[in-house]
């Protein structure tokens, strides 16, 4: 009697085992809890949310997924509280897949459903508020029209494409620092495409780390970010700089009629891609831009949808998007018009020998553009009659001064071009607001004791 009910009970125990071993295996998602993200500018609600479901395992396609939200608490998932319904959207091992919605924000712990693979979920609701001044930073802009932060904005629709299907599932997401979105959108796609063919040695361990080196070969200012032109070059110059045949190129246009044919086409060909998004109010009027991660397309039934990896957005994972025309569909941290711009394209040239690229010194680029007759420059602010390099400055937004402003990014003192150490003001404003006392590039000075001779390019070779 007592051996029956010892191997009924180990029956038991197996068939159980089993049983959640099966359930885990199978489940798509991870945990019961549901992530809405709704966003406010300067204290604005700005009428979308994000919402983010995480997965547990890949599948091998696009996945159709419906949530509901319970949103007045009768227990009951009605047809107007269908947030998305048949949405094709990616799904990748343990990261989030998410997309946005014209909803109200809800409060933690609200029942919702999702429908995925032919299963139901159970969820809650976790609520996270965002501002998105903070990270968009459109304050300090100088030149609106230019730069990555702030772009010329024009009505325009762009063609419907044929169908396709085109996803990168290996492309990191790194969360950006203060108006730094053009740098890690870039870091992200670069790191992917070097790691696939071979180089992972030739990026930092820190992404932060990589992203500074970015931001000089980029010529990044706190004001504008990064502009378009500076964009592509800069990349082009950290790929000599690492030795990599990686070439960028702009693709599209300023108004995105073109810009989804072009993403189509780069993605088809194994190139990576970042995306400029202009913002605009309800009229038009350009308030300011981002830059996001491309890492797929899906398009068929008269629809458009890209899967971005977002520098802005927390908890890492990808954001499906609708396009409609060259407008991306209550796109969340924008209370306005969210039109696509120029794209950006990455694509690996190969190397005769199959081997990576010997790198270059900065002396050795340096070398190489003065030649070409672009004479190096170092960007600076003025400040009592000298000047200071950016890269020795941090930029800071202290209670009392009433704007963001400079200081010295490392101990107490910034050491001048001509080689004056010139001790921080400290609060409130440092060094001065960065509107009124905006970056400039000048000649990089000439080292204390150096002759300059004129007149070179007159001698020949004999």
């Amino acid at each position: 009697m007592n051996l029956k009910r010892t191997l009924t009970l180990i029956t038991l125990v197996i068939v159980l085992v089993a049983g959640y071993f099966y359930y885990q295996t199978t489940r798509l998602l991870v945990g019961e809890e549901l992530i809405v993200q709704s966003f406010t500018n300067n204290g604005t609600p700005t009428g979308s949310v994000l919402v983010q479901i995480p997965f547990l395992r890949d599948v091998s396609a696009r996945q159709p997924i419906t949530v509901s939200v319970d949103e007045n608490g009768d227990g009951i998932f009605s047809q107007n509280e269908v947030w998305m319904e048949n949405l094709m959207i990616l799904t990748r091992g343990e990261s989030y897949g998410g997309f946005y919605a014209a909803r109200a924000p809800v409060s933690d712990g609200t029942f919702a459903q999702a429908v995925v693979e032919g299963k139901n979920y159970e969820l809650r609701v976790k609520s996270q508020l965002i501002e998105t001044e903070t990270l968009l930073d459109f304050s300090t802009i100088t030149d609106p029209q230019n730069a990555t932060k702030g772009v010329g904005i024009e009505m325009a629709y762009a063609e419907t494409a044929a169908p396709v299907e085109i996803t990168n599932t290996d492309v990191p997401d790194i969360t950006q620092r203060k108006g730094e979105c053009a740098p890690t959108s870039a870091a992200n796609n670069l790191i992917a495409l070097v790691s696939r063919h071979g180089g992972e040695d030739l990026i930092p361990g820190d992404p932060q780390d990589f992203i500074e080196n970015l931001k000089r070969h980029m010529n990044w200012t706190p004001e504008n970010g990064v502009l378009p032109d500076d964009f592509v070059a800069g990349k082009n110059r950290w790929a000599a700089a690492a030795g990599v045949p990686i070439r960028t190129t702009k693709v599209g246009d300023g108004n995105g009629i073109s810009t989804i044919d072009a993403i189509r086409d780069a993605l088809a060909k194994g190139g990576a891609i970042e995306l400029r998004i202009a913002l605009a109010d309800q009229n038009a009027k350009a308030k300011g831009g981002h830059m996001v991660t491309v890492t797929g397309i899906h398009q068929g039934e008269g629809q458009t949808y890209l899967d971005i990896n977002d520098p802005f957005t927390s908890n890492q994972g990808t954001e499906t998007v609708e396009i409609r025309g060259n407008q991306i569909v209550n796109y969340g941290p924008w209370n306005g018009l969210t039109i696509l711009s120029w794209g950006f394209v990455q694509t690996w040239e190969g190397h005769p020998t199959g081997e990576l690229l010997d790198t270059m010194t900065d002396a050795e680029i340096a070398g190489i553009r003065e030649f070409a007759g672009e004479e190096p420059t170092i960007k600076v602010i003025r400040y009592g009659g000298t000047y200071l390099p950016v890269s020795e400055l941090k930029v800071e937004d202290e209670v009392g001064c009433g704007a963001d402003h400079w200081h010295a990014a490392r101990g107490s003192a910034v050491t001048a071009t001509d080689g004056t150490a010139i001790p921080d003001p400290g609060p409130q404003c440092g060094y001065g607001k960065v509107k009124e006392n905006p970056s400039i590039d000048i000649p990089v000075p000439k080292p204390k004791g150096t002759i300059e001779v004129r007149g070179l390019e007159d001698l020949k070779t004999r």
